[in-house]
């Protein structure tokens, strides 16, 4: 049996505890998300967070609102800015597996009784550790799920703003032949099947801050969406003869190049392509 909640009621507070102070974030209703396909964008502050993947300063990423939209956002009579803060954080939440009983061979790594679990989907995971390879440290591509299961937890620690205090962090690359992650605490350790391997990372603030170091000799918001754009294109290409994922992005990004013509300025049409293979790969797309 999964957890007692669904995947979206763990990503709304952690999502919204990632912003810590900044209060920048963006929920654009659904004429925005009708237009630009995009549920949140946000900007990643919280310190457990970015320490928790050994970064020392915190990644640029994309400016959104430096860019101009063209005829997408003149429908929308430029009523309400975009976004003035920057993208690059990919996480994928995923909806974990309580388990009351640890096996041996979990034991020898530090596991008891209680514990988590989730299965890892081959195709996705192969779509996202190609891009997280192509993209090196523009984006920070992760897995996340609660180290808690039940309603109660869920509520306590939303309340309490403890969610992402409460919660695993993997990178994908590190799940690499691997098919499941079983973790018995928050932070980012646990073990891979299905050969046994312990991963223990650096924090994910740590992480976001090492990131950073390499974005701020990167700040051309043009390049940086440019750079997405081409990169997970490339990827994709690699798979698409054997991953159903990156096959159906290529197709439906075929007929977005089509309608080139129609953007007025290269930007937009980097930043539909990313945004679209984010939602092909149930990627949530943040700010950091």
């Amino acid at each position: 049996m999964k957890a007692e909640f669904e995947e979206k009621d763990f990503e709304a507070p952690l999502y919204n505890e990632l912003r810590f102070g900044s209060h920048r974030i963006a929920t654009p209703g659904q004429v925005f998300e009708g237009k630009f396909g995009i549920d949140a964008a946000l900007e990643a502050e919280h310190p457990l967070f970015w320490d928790l993947f050994g970064y020392y300063d915190i990644p640029k990423g994309v400016v959104l609102d430096h860019l101009r939209w063209g005829f997408m956002w003149r429908k929308l009579g430029r009523k309400r800015r975009l976004p003035t803060f920057n993208t690059n954080l990919l996480i994928q939440a995923k909806r974990p597996t309580p388990l009351s009983r640890a096996s041996s061979l979990l034991k020898g790594y530090g596991f008891s009784s209680k514990h988590w679990r989730f299965e890892i989907t081959d195709h996705q995971q192969e779509i996202l550790e190609k891009v997280s390879h192509n993209l090196r440290r523009k984006a920070l591509v992760i897995y996340a799920a609660p180290a808690f299961h039940t309603l109660d937890d869920l509520y306590n620690h939303t309340e309490a703003q403890m969610v992402v205090e409460n919660s695993n962090f993997v990178k994908v690359e590190r799940l690499h032949n691997h098919k499941q992650w079983n973790y018995y605490q928050a932070g980012t350790s646990g073990v891979a099947h299905s050969e046994p391997e312990f991963i223990e990372d650096v924090s994910l603030n740590s992480m976001i801050e090492q990131m950073g170091e390499f974005g701020q000799e990167n700040e051309n918001a043009s390049e940086n969406l440019r750079y997405l754009h081409k990169m997970t294109v490339e990827a994709c290409q690699e798979i698409q003869d054997h991953n159903p994922i990156a096959k159906y992005y290529l197709r439906l990004h075929g007929r977005l190049m089509r309608l080139d013509e129609v953007y007025e300025i290269e930007e937009t049409i980097h930043y539909s392509a990313f945004n679209l293979f984010c939602n092909v790969a149930k990627l949530k797309w943040l700010v950091v």
